[in-house]
């Protein structure tokens, strides 16, 4: 910005100039007295620009010593932009306009002297000084100090300018190498202070301890024992989830600086727990930094990176209390990195899928690992390495349903005998997560109840007059009550859902369960992804060979497994032939024949799928594939969708037609009881035929029957009248079944009585009980 130098003056505090001196400097020419002069304004951070105001006064002063050589008040130009910028790194890194400026100017020719403090104010790295003085050299314009005047042209003046130059930046360099050299002296004996992660707090010694918040403790305590029973870091996730629990969160930045919040648990702060090493209890500095060190002034600094353990530049185990000890930590990396499907290694961890030997299979002709084809014909292992690398052809294609058969019988009968210790174990196990979850909800429960007794006692201290006050501490005390509240709704419903304790029949269920292995191994509450870790935990790989024989035909698979214990047992098996996997099993087609009698389609897929028959592909039965294989197969169906006759089906329903003849009436009447409600039927979709399910009751009711005996109370209109209420409200509550209607017949006509469901059941209840004493004996 230009301002006149009264203006400096006021702004500087300094007393007016008093006028130039008769000698002025030979390096001065009326050219450079023609220009303006350049003040350059910089302290290199905000905190500078605060506590040291003198450094500041100095170089805006400058203004007065421009005039005292010559320039005029009006072509004194102060560039102050930059102030609280480094001048280590580049203008544009820093975002220093203000030397920008200056460049520009001077490039144009319209500057005659550059005014600073020092040469440092301008620049702190060789390249942009270095090209500063080019400018210079080309325009004609003198550059100044506190000192001196110096000439760019002049090649005295440019070495030296030169020097000044280099040794600010050398200045800088031994700065920052002596800062660097003591913060890490300091990190190596660990005793840097350093950002700590929720969980742990320094004390006013500066001694690193657990954070004494209860809840704090007891949410990080729980991730580290999930991880270890479950084994996956996504599977902690769910648990979280699953339970309603939350984390905690510390803020680091912003107003809230220090506050604990409690948040919903992501995946990313669940990795952070268990792969970081402070919570270990060691002392990790240099986790994060550039993967290469750049100087200053080449621009902006390269993102930083996250290194392994043995890249730290300090690591100091037992350094503090932690929450696991090195040894589990190590562990818990180590089965991370297993998880992890970026290491051809690894098996990863247990993903979605029917194959049970997900990353543990290999092939027994080439060693690749085989990966599962979930094709929707045949689900299969399939050796695929070569081919994607090399470009050769498939090496072996099995079945997966023959083979997880065959492992999974072997897997069984190796933990039969084990029955009792699993009952044990998985007691203790359903114990001790149990506890875990209904502590973390007590201390979310207590930490919300504090807060609303906090807001109780502020509202209570506060003088009724002052109702400005009052509002809000009740208003907040309102949202405590809220919160608590819905915390507490909450931890009810969680309560029902997993938190109440075992019955006496549930145990013994366990215990049946347990010891019967392979019931609870088909249960449908043991998930696929529970099959694969169990089986980890006993096999370590898969070897599968499918022989000789061409493709597609059956054959004997040789299946070789490798126990953790080192032990292998070898399987040799009957594969089936890909004829096999086109045919329905014979099981479900008798099923499927004993269903077709006395059900529809829709209900016969939905009892085969309870029942767990899956179609020769894998795939749930729908009414579309029971029909299908009910023709390839001539299996008839008693319950057709379409009318053949005016016989009834084999679920009991007849047609709109058959019904008609049977009431004595025509079809299109049995549509409007339909629609009125009075009628309820049955279609298997839109635009199919409807049907009427005509029992001896529905009979009864619609012939007038009942009616004669004195079923219905009021009419239509009456009981608009009585009950309040429209006719077409009256449909509407028939369809919902609050109302039933009789058909009753007057004279040579027919017309609808109805009465309220409560009191025709109260009606039918008083004739079975006069039916008991008619036919009760005499005494």
């Amino acid at each position: 910005m230009s301002i006149g130098t009264s203006e400096v003056m006021q702004g500087a505090g300094v007393v007016a100039p008093s006028p130039p001196p008769s000698g002025a400097d030979p390096r001065i020419t009326p050219r450079h007295l023609s220009r303006r002069a350049l003040i350059y304004v910089r302290q290199s951070s905000p905190t500078q620009v605060v506590r040291h105001p003198e450094s500041a006064r100095r170089q805006y002063g400058l203004a007065e010593r421009a005039q005292r050589l010559g320039w005029m008040a009006e072509q004194v130009t102060i560039i102050d932009e930059d102030q609280g910028k480094s001048g280590a790194g580049s203008a544009a890194a820093h975002d220093r306009a203000g030397f920008g400026q200056l460049v520009s100017a001077v490039g144009l020719g319209e500057v005659g002297i550059i005014l600073v403090l020092e040469v440092s104010r301008l620049a702190r790295n060789s390249a942009e000084w270095y090209r500063l003085l080019e400018l210079a050299a080309l325009a004609d314009a003198l550059i100044a100090d506190e000192d001196a005047i110096y000439d760019p042209r002049q090649f005295n003046d440019r070495l030296l300018l030169g020097l000044r130059g280099t040794i600010s930046e050398v200045e800088l360099h031994c700065i920052e190498a002596r800062l660097q050299g003591a913060r890490r002296s300091k990190a190596q004996r660990g005793e840097l202070p350093m950002r700590l992660p929720v969980g742990l707090v320094r004390t006013r010694e500066g001694a690193i301890e657990l954070d004494p918040d209860q809840e704090v403790q007891g949410a990080l305590r729980t991730v580290y024992a999930q991880f270890e029973a479950l084994r996956s870091a996504n599977a902690v996730l769910q648990f979280f989830r699953t339970h309603g629990l939350k984390i905690p969160r510390r803020s680091c930045h912003g107003a809230d600086a220090g506050e604990l919040h409690w948040v919903k648990p992501t995946y990313q702060a669940i990795h952070q727990f268990i792969v970081n090493p402070i919570d270990a209890g060691a002392y990790a500095y240099g986790q994060r930094r550039p993967e290469h060190a750049m100087l200053p002034g080449l621009g902006r600094r390269e993102p930083r990176h996250r290194f392994a353990l043995d890249e730290l530049e300090v690591l100091i185990r037992d350094h503090h209390p932690g929450y696991v000890s090195w040894e589990r930590y190590l562990a818990n990396r180590a089965l991370l990195r297993e998880n992890s499907q970026q290491f051809a290694p690894s098996p990863g961890a247990p993903q979605k899928g029917s194959a049970l030997l997900q990353g543990i299979v290999y092939c027994g002709r080439c060693g690749c690992r085989m990966k599962p084809h979930y094709a929707a014909s045949s689900p299969s292992y399939l050796c695929s390495t070569r081919k994607q690398h090399y470009g050769e052809p498939i090496c072996q294609s099995l079945t997966i349903a023959h083979v997880d058969q065959a492992v999974s019988a072997a897997f069984l009968a190796v933990v039969q005998p084990a029955g009792v210790e699993v009952l044990l174990a998985l007691s203790e196990e359903f114990d001790r997560e149990q506890a875990q979850v209904e502590r973390q909800w007590q201390l979310r429960l207590e930490r919300a109840r504090y807060e609303a007794e906090r807001a109780a006692r502020q509202y209570n201290q506060c003088e009724p007059e002052n109702r400005l006050v009052a509002r809000e501490l009740e208003t907040r005390w309102n949202e405590r009550l809220r919160v608590v509240g819905e915390l507490e709704e909450e931890y009810r419903q969680e309560q029902r859902r997993g938190l109440a304790p075992l019955t006496e029949d549930e145990k013994e269920l366990l215990r049946s369960l347990v010891s019967d292995v392979p019931t609870l191994w088909q249960a449908t509450e043991t998930g696929v992804e529970d099959r694969k870790r169990l089986l980890r935990c006993l096999i370590r790989e898969v070897i599968l060979n499918r022989g000789e024989g061409a493709k597609g035909r059956g054959g004997i698979t040789t299946i070789r497994i490798g126990w953790k214990s080192g032990a292998w047992t070898e399987l040799r098996v009957n594969r089936p032939a890909s004829s096999d996997q086109a045919r329905t099993a014979p099981a479900t087609l008798d099923r499927m024949a004993s269903l077709a009698g006395q059900m529809t389609d829709e209900r016969v897929a939905a009892l085969l799928n309870a029942e767990g028959h899956m179609t020769r592909q894998g795939l749930p039965w729908t009414a579309a594939r029971i029909q299908r294989v009910r023709h390839y197969h001539r299996i008839a169906t008693a319950c057709p969708v379409m009318p053949r006759d005016d016989q009834p089906r084999g679920d009991g329903l007849v047609s709109i037609g058959a019904a008609a003849a049977i009431l004595g009436v025509v079809p299109s009447a049995l549509d409007h009881w339909r629609t009125w409600g009075f009628l309820p039927m049955e279609q298997a979709g839109e635009g199919s035929p409807f049907w009427v399910r005509l029992t001896d009751e529905e009979r009864a009711r619609l012939d007038g029957t009942l009616a004669a005996q004195g079923h219905g109370q009021w009419r239509i209109r009456e009981a608009e009248r009585i009950l309040g209420v429209t006719k077409e409200q009256i449909w509407e509550k028939a369809r919902r079944g609050e109302i039933i209607a009789y058909r009753a017949r007057f004279a040579t006509h027919w017309e609808w009585r109805v009465s309220l469901a409560e009191d025709a059941d109260q009606s039918v209840s008083d004739e079975a009980k006069t039916d008991e004493r008619a036919v009760a004996p005499i005494g």
